[in-house]
């Protein structure tokens, strides 16, 4: 819904009550009373003849759409699907370009979250590019720190490989520096049916998996999840060593598998498990902990001068 990002010159209801067209876009939120550190979402809210529609990306797991979508009284009220048919209801109202709502689950939990517009990430002419950061060393965990830092430590350096030895209650891996328009090199090495990922700014995931039957899947390896699938399949066998080299400059994405394009396409938002849902900000390379075994060397980061 990038279409509707740029929708951003809309007169936002700074007094009287919002319409409609003030919620027209994608929306970065962020809950302000979770217990733990999934605290990112993402509300798109798109006009479609009469009525709205929307998408919705909350926490973590996949981005999908609304079931329902409508402006009643100044106030936004959006549904997704639930487990068991039911569904997780948001309430939210424009003021002052600030976002301001609750989500109720079906479990009848209740979430407050406050937002603001994302933004275009338009950009000018090609950037130009810095020397490269060395992320991991080879030998600690040095300029990387859990992102639950209650969790257990389920990573360790074994044989010279940043390694998930233990991902049950284990924790993504969060790099102290952060980047925004970037290319990143990195080699990883999944074990059979393993799941991993690699956050771009801290909020786009690239996929890693072991699973040959969604390898053209918005959820398969080397997707950016649950928004854009891979164009081909790229894969080597689990428990070989792969390659990523990915570029991110505003939204427009490239990324090569193993030497070979699959993704040449913009990024409309954040995916679940987001660290930060802001996207003007720059954020932090993150490795996923916490679903299975997975190895990981060189990884270099080159990031746009300012």
């Amino acid at each position: 819904m990038i279409a509707t990002v740029l929708l951003a010159s809309l007169a936002v209801a700074g007094a009287g009550t919002p319409t409609a067209q003030d919620y027209l876009g994608s929306w970065n939120l962020r809950i302000t009373d979770a217990d733990n550190t999934f605290v990112g979402g993402q509300i798109d809210v798109a006009q479609q003849g009469d009525s709205l529609s929307g998408g919705v990306v909350w926490r973590w797991g996949s981005y999908g759409p609304a079931s329902r979508v409508a402006v009643e009284d100044g106030v936004l009220k959006l549904a997704r699907p639930a487990e068991g048919g039911q569904e997780d209801v948001f309430e939210a109202r424009l003021e002052d370009g600030t976002l301001s709502g609750t989500v109720r689950y079906a479990d009848g939990a209740v979430h407050h979250f406050e937002g603001r517009r994302a933004p275009a990430l338009a950009t000018s002419g090609a950037p130009e590019w810095g020397a490269p950061v060395t992320l991991f060393d080879g030998k600690t965990l040095a300029g990387w720190k859990l992102r639950d830092p209650k969790a257990k430590m389920g990573w360790a350096v074994v044989n010279g490989d940043l390694a998930v030895v233990d991902p049950e209650g284990n924790a993504d891996l969060v790099s102290d520096q952060v980047f925004q328009d970037m290319k990143l090199h990195l080699e990883f090495n999944v074990e059979p049916h393993s799941n991993s990922g690699v956050y771009l700014r801290g909020r786009y995931e690239i996929q890693i998996l072991d699973d040959p039957k969604m390898t053209a899947d918005t959820h398969g390896c080397g997707a950016l999840y649950s928004r854009i699938a891979p164009s081909q399949d790229a894969t080597k066998p689990a428990g070989e060593w792969q390659s990523y080299d990915i570029t991110l400059v505003g939204r427009q994405l490239t990324v090569l598998l193993n030497s070979k394009p699959i993704i040449d396409g913009t990024v409309e938002g954040i995916t679940g498990g987001a660290v930060n849902p802001f996207e003007d900000q720059p954020g932090p390379l993150m490795l996923q902990g916490d679903h299975g075994k997975v190895r990981f060397r060189n990884i270099v980061v080159t990031p746009a001068r300012p």
